[in-house]
């Protein structure tokens, strides 16, 4: 499985790498539009932006480790960088990728006008947004399965997981306090009390993406390590 997790490495990197680069180079959607857009914050204020550049930091990471790292470091260098990939795929990578995931798709179902209303077309385009909603799960599922990784203390990865999710949530709010605009649209449609409980709910939600990198990564290494086991035999003497 070597040789497949290294090209799912070298194929995200490139993948990510371009996608990234023409969200931030060509998707400019009017202020007559979006007048959120060109506010403060830049495509840092959403999360999908945020989640891609984490994203193509870690797959171009993961190349430089396959393919130089390894070579020209030491032995101890090369499992520390190993080890530190690991994390930042574990803490923040895959949880990421499957919070994105599953918070736009239903909503777009849904209402779309509640995360990218149908004008956005023109400017962000149909297969950027299957990169930065979907194919982030695709490519994080597949990394799960072709290498293991021994995963943080618990207590260590949520902290650093619902760290960052903090971080976001007090960032979204600077930003309305500086802009008089909520980031994404469902926002602006619900009341002070609702809007509590879509915050409340959203954070209770996302320690669960870090525990099901967890339970995934344990359970399918858990099977594959069982189902490589060499059998024993049992000896039967007559007698």
């Amino acid at each position: 499985m070597d040789a497949v997790n290294k090209a799912v490495h070298l194929s995200g990197a490139a993948l990510f790498t371009y996608s990234l680069y023409y969200y931030y180079t060509y998707v400019n959607i009017p202020a007559r539009l979006n007048p959120l857009d060109e506010a403060v914050g830049g495509k840092f204020k959403y999360l999908t932006f945020c989640n891609m550049v984490i994203q193509t930091i870690f797959y171009l990471y993961a190349v430089f480790i396959d393919q130089i790292a390894v070579y020209t470091c030491s032995a101890v260098t090369s499992e520390s960088l190993k080890r530190s990939k690991h994390n930042l795929f574990t803490v923040f990578a895959f949880p990421l990728s499957i919070f994105v995931a599953v918070s736009f798709w239903p909503m777009w179902l849904t209402d779309r006008t509640l995360v990218m209303p149908k004008y956005y077309d023109l400017y962000f385009p149909s297969w950027l947004n299957h990169v930065t909603h979907a194919h982030i799960l695709m490519f994080a599922l597949l990394e799960m399965i072709t290498t293991y990784r021994k995963y943080p203390p618990r207590i260590t990865g949520l902290t650093l997981f619902m760290g960052f999710k903090i971080c976001y949530l007090i960032w979204i709010h600077y930003i309305f306090y500086k802009s008089g605009m909520w980031v994404y649209p469902i926002l602006a449609k619900l009341n002070l009390p609702l809007r509590v409980l879509f915050f409340a709910g959203t954070f209770l939600y996302a320690p669960f993406t870090y525990l099901a990198g967890e339970y995934l990564n344990n359970a399918y290494w858990g099977v594959c390590s069982t189902s490589n086991r060499p059998k024993t035999s049992k000896i039967v003497k007559n007698e």
